[in-house]
């Protein structure tokens, strides 16, 4: 191809130059060019080939260069401190004159753990305030470091290689590579699994952590001012904790003090030491999932050192750790139903997050198969100092010495997160559910708890003589035997006189481990056929007090919803009930003024339980609070009456309660009282409701009866008639009406009648009243009873707001006031209406009463003795009457009251004053009846 090639080229020059002779010019001399022809360059394929790699390795080597000195330059710079360098303290470029390097302990590794892909960077800036500055990182290449040994058991923050980034390490990215065919094949079988993963990976990378913060005070200063100590004490605790540390800096300061931070994979710890005070203050911060709690106690071993003693025999100080544990950052918002005791008010923030207990131990926590349960013993400085603690433990004869616990810690209990009782609030709370329905019934033998798994309530239950059998119904039996371990005194019934020392183990209790909902369906729901009884026969006998020591109504969790929102369950429970039977429940936090109606917000279970309480016909329904049961806020409770006569031991007065209490209660082999808490006085002060249930309930839609009159008192706008206005004359009515009353002035219409001395009544309770009549009725010589009693029935008007009878009478000349018959009465209750003669004997209706009216439970003495208005406009002269039918309240007492005043109206019959003083008493005839009822 070559020599080819170049005989063309010696061809095509050839005929070139021959072309040039042969030329020859025409006849006018000119000269004729020969054609020209193509001209072509054959190249070899050699200089193809050499020429196009040439080109290539110069692209290449040109491209590398460029790679090299603007890419991998830089970045290799960044990674060098962390890929390459296993230098144990940062270059001294930084330090000062007379600085010196520090030999500090490395990070450890911990096993199966391998360092991440991190970039280093940091900024130093020269201070006289720092004696030394010293930085250390992780190594690369060192050998894992295995924490076993005295620490194992304190490991307790392993986040199996979770950090606070979404990446992943490299070796878990080299791991997928090789696995990535097999993991193609077993794609389909894994998927479920691979779902649970991602779904846990994404909960441990949520925007979220944890922050711990310790204070610790009399620690050893030669240790808090020692950079080397520090950073062992450092390096220890992430190594014991399972967490990942990647490099930490220290300063020791001038003149003393100590300052580190440590980076972690997780995030970061860091301490500041204040020698000559001997305080350190730590914090540790981490994003992973693992809880921090557990790391505490290596904290403590590790840094609380105490100090030497200055001199033979001085007594040092353990060093005091104040701590807090706080969640930090965004969390996904909980599903219904859903707990988490560290975010919870009480033991998340109110605990866990207060930093400044002296005391804030630990005592169990305990996961069932239905809760979790943490209890904690607190010394708060508010009302405690710990000092007054120590010195009570000692036996130097002061008055903390002798008086040991008041100054205990209080222990405190809560399931899920949520307080439930305190050791010193458990008097006042157990007691005040416990006792007031207790003694609402005249005798309890059988009674039931729900709940109360603690088993104080059972010890204020077995303290009545008076209880044959009480039954425990607890779902959780993991927590009645975790409170026996830990809460002794609450189910301690070793000082009660015929019980044991475990209350559970006292013959009239009988504990069942299963849901009280269920028990209570099965036994006493609707359709549970007489002949097809399955349990004991005791199991069907009635209870005469159930109480209900279970969840909060404000609690969110599905278990409360059906405790106070299931109709089934609780028309269960009010079957199970006797004829006079009493249930009480704690309703949560009382409510505040500012509240809204129950019926929205909050407090809605306990609008819901009250409804249905009312609907299944309980007669009598009250709250009450107790602000002693050591929950922050006064705790609040109802108590709900199948009978509304019952209500009467709901008013007893301070003395009958004591009275009561003494006849019934146990005695005890101490000789001290076995309540600590509740007696007559207590009572007095449940028995008017809080201003706030008032003003709430009438915040309700339509706005209840009494909202408006009752509440509100006395209307100062209305006219008022007073007592003088009015003169004692021979009545009117009739010839044997006997004295009557008229009016000296004109009184307009809707006036007042005596308003100012209204409330000077003389009111006879019903158990006075009771008192008096079985004296008239059990003694014939008891003539001064009998004219009380006939005081009581021709001057007084009855009364039930109080359970049974009692009487109301004027104290004033209005006593006088006569009946007006055929409705021609012109001075009487507002709403009175009916007549003597259109009366129904059988009519029922007078004596329908509000079993659940917070405005005439907190005004009972304005709604028995608020007085008379004016139906008319009355002229001076003219007779005040009233109307009689508004004085009987008692169902039994009615026909025969509309037909004494239906006879005395058509001239058939006298008063009963009248009777009386024409010597014909109406007792006799009573006490015949009574007695021929008897045989």
């Amino acid at each position: 191809l070559i020599h080819k090639g170049n005989r063309n080229m010696a061809l095509k020059s050839s005929l070139r130059q021959s072309s040039t002779k042969g030329s020859s010019s025409n006849g006018e001399g000119s000269v004729t060019q020969a054609p020209c022809k193509p001209y072509q360059v054959s190249v070899s394929f050699r200089f193809i080939f050499l020429t196009l790699l040439s080109s290539a390795l110069l692209s290449f080597t040109v491209g590398r260069a460029v790679r090299v000195l603007l890419l991998e330059g830089p970045r290799g710079a960044l990674l060098w401190p962390h890929l390459e360098s296993s230098m144990r303290n940062r270059p001294d470029y930084h330090l000062g004159a007379g600085k010196s390097r520090r030999d500090l302990p490395l990070p450890q590794m911990m096993d199966g753990k391998e360092v991440p892909r991190t970039v280093y960077t940091s900024k130093n800036f020269d201070t006289a305030a720092a004696a030394t500055s010293s930085s250390v990182l992780v190594e690369k290449s060192r050998t894992a470091v295995d924490s076993e040994g005295e620490a194992d058991e304190e490991v307790t923050c392993d986040t199996d290689g979770g950090s606070c980034s979404r990446g992943k390490d490299p070796a878990e990215v080299e791991d997928e590579d090789d696995d990535e065919e097999d993991d193609d094949d077993d794609e389909d079988d894994d998927y479920d699994d691979d779902d649970d993963d991602d779904d846990d990976d994404e909960e441990e990378h949520l925007p979220a952590g944890q922050h711990l913060l310790v204070d610790m005070k009399d620690v050893d200063g030669t240790f808090l001012n020692s950079e080397e100590l520090l950073a062992q004490a450092m390096v220890d605790v992430v190594a014991d904790s399972r967490l990942t540390l990647l490099s930490y800096h220290c300063h020791t300061l001038v003149p003393t003090g100590v300052s580190c931070v440590g980076v972690l994979l997780e995030s970061h710890i860091s301490f500041h030491t204040w020698p000559t005070e001997g305080v350190i203050t730590l914090d540790l911060f981490t994003c992973g999932a693992a809880p921090l709690l557990p790391v505490l106690p290596v904290i403590e071993r590790l840094f609380a050192i105490p100090r030497p003693p200055l001199f033979e025999g001085e007594e040092v100080p353990k060093p005091g750790v104040g701590w807090s544990h706080v969640l930090r950052g965004f969390r996904d918002a909980k599903a219904h139903g859903d707990t988490d005791a560290l975010s919870s008010d009480d033991l998340g923030v109110d605990v866990l997050g207060y930093l400044f207990y002296d005391l804030k131990e630990e005592v169990a926590s305990v996961q069932t198969p239905f809760q979790r349960i943490d209890i904690y013993n607190l010394i708060d400085s508010r009302s405690v100092k710990i000092a007054d603690y120590q010195r009570s433990l000692s036996n130097d004869g002061s008055y903390q010495a002798q008086h040991p616990d008041l100054f205990a810690p209080n222990k405190v209990v809560f399931l899920d997160g949520v307080k439930q009782s305190t050791s010193k609030g458990d008097a006042g709370y157990h007691e005040s559910l416990v006792h007031p329905c207790m003694f609402m019934h005249a005798d309890p033998k059988r009674v039931a708890i729900i709940g109360g798994g603690e088993g104080a309530t059972l010890r204020e239950v077995l303290k009545h003589d008076t209880v044959e059998k009480c039954t425990m119904v607890e779902i959780d039996e993991l927590m009645v035997t975790t409170s026996r371990k830990y809460l002794k005194e609450w189910s301690d019934c070793s000082d009660i006189v015929g019980s044991e020392e475990w209350c559970v183990d006292d013959p009239r209790a009988d504990v069942r481990y299963e849901d009280a909902v269920a028990w209570f369906i099965d036994r006493f729901g609707e359709g549970v056929d007489e002949k097809e009884k399955k349990f004991d026969e005791d199991d069907y006998k009635p209870f005469d007090v159930i109480i209900m020591d279970a969840l909060d109504p404000q609690v969110n969790i599905p278990f409360a919803e059906v405790l106070y929102k299931q109709p089934t369950f609780l028309q269960a429970v009010y079957d199970s009930l006797s004829e006079q039977g009493v249930i009480v429940m704690q309703l949560g936090d009382a409510p505040y003024i500012s509240d809204p109606h129950d019926t929205i917000g909050r407090h809605e279970n306990r609008a819901i339980i009250t409804s249905h309480l009312l609907r299944m016909g309980f007669q009598s329904v009250h709250v009450y609070e107790e602000k002693h049961s050591d929950f922050g806020d006064p705790w609040s409770y109802l108590v709900a009456m199948k009978d509304f006569t019952a209500r009467t031991n709901w008013y007893l007065n301070v003395a009958e309660i004591e009275v009561a209490i003494k006849d019934r209660i146990k005695h005890t082999y101490s000789g001290k009282s076995a309540l600590r808490f509740f007696d007559g006085a207590t009572m007095m002060t449940y028995q008017t409701p809080h201003k706030a249930f008032e003003t709430i309930y009438c915040r309700n839609k339509p706005v209840p009866q009494g909202c408006d009159e009752i509440s509100k008192g006395f209307s100062k706008s209305r006219p008022n008639a007073p007592v003088s206005s009015f003169e004692v004359k021979a009545s009117q009515v009739g010839d044997q009406a006997g004295r009557g009353i008229f009016a000296k002035v004109d009184i307009p219409k809707g006036a007042y009648i005596g308003v100012e001395q209204s409330m000077n009544s003389i009111k006879v309770t019903p158990t006075t009243y009771d008192i008096i009549s079985s004296h008239v009725e059990e003694y014939v010589e008891a003539a001064g009873f009998d004219a009380v009693v006939e005081f009581l029935w021709g001057y007084g008007f009855e009364s039930n707001l109080y359970g049974e009878i009692s009487y109301v009478v004027d104290s004033t000349i209005l006593t006088f006031v006569n009946h007006g018959c055929n409705g021609t009465y012109n001075a009487a209750d507002a709403g009175s209406t009916g007549t003597e003669m259109t009366a129904d004997e059988f009519d029922a209706e007078y004596f329908w009463h509000d079993p659940y009216n917070l405005v005439v439970a907190r005004h009972l003495p304005y709604s028995q003795s608020s007085g008379d208005v004016a139906l008319r406009g009355i002229k001076a002269g003219e007779e005040i009457l009233n109307n009689y039918l508004d004085f009987t309240s008692s169902e039994k007492h009615w026909k025969a009251d509309v037909l004494d005043l239906r006879n005395q109206c058509l001239g058939k019959g006298v008063g009963s004053i009248t009777d009386y003083e024409s010597g014909k008493p109406r007792t006799e005839a009573w006490r015949k009846d009574e007695g021929e009822k008897q045989d």
